[in-house]
């Protein structure tokens, strides 16, 4: 049991002196093929110790994962643009669009398209934010009905 909480130690240590350095690819997919057999493992039957030694390895490994590997390596322009793109996202949620008219991907058609957009309202009690549950149906049902209707002049066009 001393060996095993001393393996435990001295492997939190070690990730915890190498956290910031990011492993290669063929490190990550070893740890991962490593957490793979300690969960084939777990279906199959184990004892108590060895439960407690497998536990604590997963959880190793799942630290050591989550430390080294889970973090692209990004180039200096892509993370630029990120940062740009999370100060500005709000921004752009905010924005008033004038002439927006209504994507569906109903029809393949483009005119089609361009005459359902025309012809389809959103209703207002569509576009709260939090709806409840009874207007959410009302809305699926009125835009079916409207679609009903739709289809049906749709038809009967010269």
């Amino acid at each position: 049991m001393l060996k095993w909480i001393l393996i435990l130690v001295l492997s939190v240590f070690a990730t915890l002196t190498q956290a910031g350095t990011a492993y290669s690819q063929s490190q990550c997919d070893s740890i991962k093929k490593q957490r793979e057999a300690i969960r084939s493992q777990f279906r199959s039957g184990y004892s108590t110790k060895e439960g407690e030694h497998l536990t604590a390895r997963d959880k190793a490994l799942f630290t050591l994962l989550a430390n080294h590997c889970s973090k692209p390596k990004k180039s200096s322009s892509v993370s630029s643009i990120a940062s740009t793109r999370t100060s500005n996202s709000n921004w752009l949620l905010n924005q008033n669009v004038s002439n927006m008219s209504l994507h569906s991907d109903s029809y393949k058609d483009a005119a089609k398209l361009d005459a359902w957009s025309k012809f389809y309202k959103l209703p207002k009690r569509c576009r709260k934010k939090g709806m409840e549950s009874a207007d959410f149906v009302w809305c699926s049902e009125y835009r079916g009905k409207q679609k009903d209707l739709f289809e049906a002049q749709w038809q009967g066009r010269p």
